[in-house]
């Protein structure tokens, strides 16, 4: 299996994060990633950036649980994901387990694929099927795009074969 963090988006503020569409001046990353990922059955979230991002790897499947884990706007987004990435709760988040079993749903029914969602809600999955992932440290060393490949518990980040950020 394959996860994906889609590319790099453009924020506005005006608009809901759903609909927040790729940078056009980033796609070349995106496509380069396209070299390195087999050919494999296509599915993503239903926010526009991830969309977009998927189109590049075939036509997706669009599932609404690989959507990004609910929360409100913070100005302290870093600190307060590394919080959530240790499993404290945060008041409007959405719940860890809650985040996690969407993703396990979501793969359990497409099976072998090419995942494209979003860093929040991959990392909290990838650390849950792979122990030795330090979810903190995974989730502000992800790239966007960023690509990592899943065989049992061994995830490595395409293209350059890098080990998952682990405690040892």
């Amino acid at each position: 299996m394959i996860f994906i963090r889609h590319g790099r988006a453009i924020a506005h503020p005006d608009v809901p994060t759903i609909d927040w569409p790729l940078d056009p001046a980033f796609t070349t990353d995106i496509a380069e990633l396209c070299a390195f990922v087999p050919e494999l059955p296509v599915v993503c979230s239903n926010m526009r950036r991830a969309i977009e991002t998927a189109q590049f790897f075939g036509e997706p499947t669009v599932d609404p649980r690989l959507c990004e884990v609910s929360r409100p706007w913070t100005d302290d987004l870093a600190e307060c994901n590394a919080r959530y990435l240790r499993d404290e709760p945060i008041d409007g988040w959405e719940s860890q387990e809650d985040a996690r079993a969407r993703v396990r749903g979501v793969v359990r029914d497409h099976g072998r694929a090419i995942y494209v969602s979003h860093g929040t809600v991959l990392t909290l999955y990838l650390a849950s099927v792979v122990p030795a992932v330090d979810a903190p440290v995974f989730w502000t060393e992800l790239r966007n795009p960023d690509a990592w490949q899943l065989d049992e518990s061994n995830l490595v980040r395409l293209p350059d074969g890098e080990s998952s950020a682990c405690d040892d």
